[in-house]
C-alpha cells in the first residue's frame, strides 16, 4: 500500500537555494547574518576619496586590475604612497574612515562572484567607473544600503566640468571607452538580491508572495490541496 501511494503522490523535493541563500532558511528557519560590513573611505584630494569595502576584515577594492583582495586596508596605503611619489606631498596621510554596515548574510567572496563580471579589469575609469562606483554596488548588494553621496562628489562634478578632473590626475585623464556603458544604477537593479519577489511570475495559487519562506509555504500548501491523501499515506 505504502509503495502504491508513493507512485500517485508527487514527491516533495526540497526548493532550489536563492543567491546567498543557506539550507536552514530553505527549510523555512530565519537566518542570521554574519557577515561584518564596512566602508574604508579616504581622502585623497579636495573633495575626491578613495574607498573599498570590507568583509570580515578582508578588504575589496576595485582598480585597472578589477576587484583586488587584500587586508589591512593595502589600498589605501598603495593609494598614500603613489600620489607621494608623483609629488603631492600634501597627500592625505592620515588613517581611512572606517564606517560600520552592519551585518551581510553574504561573504566577501561571493561579492566577488557576485560583482567581477561588471568590474572586469581594464574597465576602470576615473569619473564613470571606479572605485567608489565599486563600493557603492558592493554596499548595496552586502546590506541594502548605498554609501554617502559626498564621497562620490568629485566624479559627479568632474563629469560637468572635464578640466577640473584634467588638474586632478596631472592632465592624464582620458575616458575610458570600455567604460563608456556603464550604469550604476542599472547594475544596482540587475544584482539587487530581492529583486526576485519585485517581478511577476513568483505567486501560487493566485496570491503573490514576497519571501523565500512564503513562496515554500505556498508551493507545499497547493500540492496538499492537489494531493490531500500523500501526508496521511502509508
Amino acid at each position: 500500500m505504502g509503495n502504491v501511494a508513493q507512485r500517485i503522490c508527487p514527491r516533495r523535493v526540497r526548493e532550489p537555494l536563492l543567491d546567498g541563500q543557506d539550507s536552514a532558511s530553505s527549510l523555512g528557519t530565519v537566518r542570521v547574518p554574519t557577515n561584518h560590513v564596512q566602508l574604508a573611505v579616504s581622502l585623497i584630494g579636495p573633495g575626491a576619496y578613495h574607498s573599498s569595502v570590507v568583509v570580515n576584515g578582508d578588504e575589496y577594492s576595485f582598480s585597472d586590475g578589477g576587484i583586488a583582495f587584500a587586508q589591512d586596508l593595502l589600498s589605501h596605503t598603495q593609494m598614500t604612497e603613489q600620489r607621494q611619489q608623483q609629488g603631492q606631498q600634501q597627500a592625505s596621510t592620515s588613517q581611512p574612515t572606517v564606517i560600520d554596515f552592519g551585518m551581510s548574510h553574504y561573504t566577501g567572496s561571493q561579492l566577488k562572484a557576485k560583482l567581477e563580471s561588471y568590474f572586469l579589469p581594464g574597465t576602470y575609469d576615473l569619473l564613470r567607473k571606479n572605485c567608489n562606483t565599486f563600493s557603492d554596488v558592493a554596499i548595496f548588494y552586502l546590506v541594502h544600503k548605498r554609501m554617502d553621496k559626498r564621497y562620490r562628489a568629485m566624479e559627479k562634478l568632474g563629469s560637468s566640468f572635464s578640466g577640473l578632473v584634467q588638474g586632478f590626475s596631472g592632465g592624464q585623464y582620458t575616458p575610458n571607452p570600455k567604460a563608456a556603458d556603464f550604469d550604476i544604477e542599472k547594475v544596482i537593479q540587475e544584482i539587487d538580491p530581492d529583486k526576485v519577489w519585485a517581478t511577476t511570475g513568483h505567486a501560487s495559487g493566485g496570491t503573490t508572495v514576497r519571501s523565500a519562506d512564503a513562496m515554500r509555504e505556498a508551493r507545499l500548501a497547493a500540492l496538499s490541496r492537489a494531493s490531500p491523501t500523500c501526508d496521511s499515506a502509508v
